[in-house]
C-alpha cells in the first residue's frame, strides 16, 4: 500500500516510543499519559525520562522566583544544568521522540531547552511529537522549540498543544492561583485550573491515531488566530525585556528590581491594550486572517514528514472547540 494511498500504513517501522518530560504541577504528566495510553493498549513499547534540573526550580513558585526566572526564560542562550538519568538521554534508532514541556514565559522551559540543546542525541535523526500543556499562549514557545529541535538533528517535528479552554479571565486567575499558591481546586465560582478532560479526551484521540499509524487528525495544534498574533508579538516583546533585565541585573539589584516592575507593569499594559486589539483584529480581518495566521503558525511550529504516519492534512486544525 502506497504512502499517499490515503489509508494507513500496512506495518510500522516501528513500534516503540521515548517520552522526554518536565512538569512542575503534574498538568504535562496528565496530557501525556492520556496521549500515549493508546499506545500502551495497542503493545507499544514505551519508555519514560523524567528531565531534571540539577538544581530544582521551586513549585508553587515565590512570588520573586516567579518573576525572577523571566530574564534567563527569555534568554535563546539560558541553560540550566540536567541530572543526566543512567541510561542517558540518547534515543534509539527507532524510537518515536514524545517531547513533552511547559511554556515558560511564552518559550520552552529551561529544563526542556536545556536538554535540546546539551543532548542534542535525544532526539538526532528521530520523528518528534512536541506536546504541550499551558494556559492558553504555546505559539511562540512552539517556534523556538522547532528551531532547537532543527538544529539538534530531529527529522521531522509536529506539535500536540492543549490548552485550558475556559475564558481568559477565568483561566488567568486560575492559573496565578495554582502557580503561585500550589491550589488547583475549584474556588468561588472558578472551576479547578488547567486542561481539561474534553483537552484529555482530543489527545487521547490523537493518541489513537498514532498508535495504529493512522493519518493524523485534524486539531492537534488548534489555533486561535487573535491570540496567536498576540502571543508572537509579545513573544518578541519578552525577549526584549528580557536583554533589558539581564543589562540591569549587572548594575546591582536596585536596578535589577526596577527593571522587573517595570516589566510587571509592561505585562499588565499588554494584557488589557493587546489581547483586546488581536481580538478585534480576528474579528476584522474574518475567515481570510484567521486562514493566514494558522498558515503562518503551521509553517513555524512543524517541519518534515514523519515516517510513522501518511500524508494528511495539516497538523494545525480548527480552532471551533478553543476559547480565547
Amino acid at each position: 500500500m502506497s504512502r499517499g494511498s490515503g489509508y494507513a500504513l500496512t506495518g510500522p517501522p516501528s513500534a516503540r516510543a521515548v517520552v522526554y518530560l518536565y512538569t512542575q504541577t503534574g498538568q504535562l504528566r496528565e496530557v501525556t499519559e492520556a496521549l500515549t495510553a493508546p499506545l500502551h493498549e495497542h503493545n507499544w513499547d514505551v519508555r519514560s525520562v523524567d528531565v531534571q534540573p540539577r538544581h530544582a526550580f521551586p513549585f508553587p513558585w515565590p512570588i520573586q522566583r516567579f518573576f525572577g526566572v523571566f530574564a534567563r526564560a527569555t534568554d535563546p542562550k539560558g541553560l540550566v544544568e540536567l541530572v543526566e538519568p543512567e541510561e542517558g538521554f540518547g534515543s534509539a534508532e527507532d524510537e518515536l521522540v514524545i517531547l513533552a514541556y511547559q511554556v515558560w514565559y511564552l518559550a520552552p522551559s529551561l529544563p526542556m531547552r536545556s536538554l535540546l540543546v546539551n543532548h542534542p542525541e535525544s532526539v538526532r535523526g528521530r520523528d518528534v511529537i512536541a506536546v504541550i500543556a499551558c494556559r492558553n499562549m504555546w505559539y511562540s514557545a512552539a517556534i523556538e522549540a522547532r528551531g532547537l529541535l532543527r538544529a539538534a538533528g530531529a527529522r521531522s517535528v509536529e506539535v500536540v498543544a492543549t490548552t485550558d479552554t475556559r475564558s481568559s479571565f477565568t483561566t488567568l486567575v486560575t492559573t496565578l492561583r495554582w502557580l503561585l499558591t500550589g491550589k488547583r481546586e475549584s474556588f468561588l465560582w472558578f472551576g479547578r485550573a488547567g486542561v481539561g478532560d474534553d483537552e484529555l479526551m482530543r489527545v487521547a484521540d490523537v493518541g489513537e491515531h498514532l498508535a495504529e499509524f493512522r493519518p493524523r487528525p485534524t486539531g492537534m495544534a488548534p489555533v486561535v488566530p487573535g491570540l496567536a498574533v498576540a502571543d508572537i508579538l509579545a513573544g518578541r516583546i519578552f525577549r526584549l525585556w528580557g536583554a533589558v533585565v539581564r543589562r540591569a541585573a549587572q548594575r546591582g539589584k536596585a536596578a535589577h528590581a526596577a527593571s522587573l516592575i517595570a516589566f510587571v507593569w509592561t505585562l499588565k499594559t499588554g494584557l488589557l491594550i493587546g489581547l483586546p486589539l488581536a481580538a478585534l483584529a480576528q474579528l476584522v480581518g474574518g475567515p481570510r486572517f484567521a486562514a493566514r495566521v494558522r498558515l503562518f503558525v503551521d509553517a513555524r511550529i512543524s517541519f518534515g514528514r514523519p515516517a510513522y504516519s501518511e500524508p494528511s492534512t495539516s497538523a494545525v486544525g480548527p480552532s471551533a472547540s478553543v476559547s480565547s
